[in-house]
């Protein structure tokens, strides 16, 4: 023990001591944070996002609530679903060539978009506000049917769609 006590209290050279004491304060001086400035604030991308994913539920919300109201959910049901207008809806559902059906669009946000057939022959086009009105189409199932909603120039917001069995 001896020994161990006077390596411990033989004085140090001073600029071993002095190295020691630089060296501590260059790891205080690059790990704490004194300057206000610097603190993580939010930036206007993330905020956006955050902004566009809550309208977005929002809107969601509104669209799938409208479509519910006013169609049948029972077993008529083929297909369904909530699309950003941006996206658009884009399906080739499995119906019964020349049985009748009903497409069924509610656009909630901002501009229009349209119903589009193809074939053209199962169905006209049809306009579609994105004003949290619900507008349907019935149709004519046909062979390879494909069933689009899109959006117009700068329209924005959400769609939720639904085709039943007529």
């Amino acid at each position: 023990m001896e020994v161990l006590g006077d390596l411990i209290m033989r004085p140090r050279p001073a600029w071993l001591v002095g190295c020691v004491l630089a060296q501590t304060l260059l790891l205080t001086s690059c790990t704490s944070d004194d300057n206000p400035a610097s603190e993580p604030t939010a930036s206007p991308t993330s905020t956006r996002r955050s902004t566009d994913a809550e309208t977005e539920k929002k809107l969601t919300k509104e669209v799938q609530s409208a479509l519910d109201d006013v169609t049948d959910q029972g077993s008529s049901m083929v297909e369904s679903g909530v699309e950003r207008v941006s996206e658009g809806v884009h399906t080739q559902p499995d119906l019964v060539e020349g049985a009748t059906y009903k497409v069924s669009v509610v656009c909630a946000g901002k501009g229009d978009a349209e119903i589009v057939f193809t074939p053209t022959a199962a169905a006209s086009k049809k306009p579609v506000v994105c004003d949290g009105t619900l507008v349907f189409q019935r149709f004519i199932a046909k062979d390879s049917l494909q069933i689009d909603v899109k959006g117009k120039s700068g329209a924005t917001g959400m769609i939720a769609w639904r085709i039943n069995e007529v």
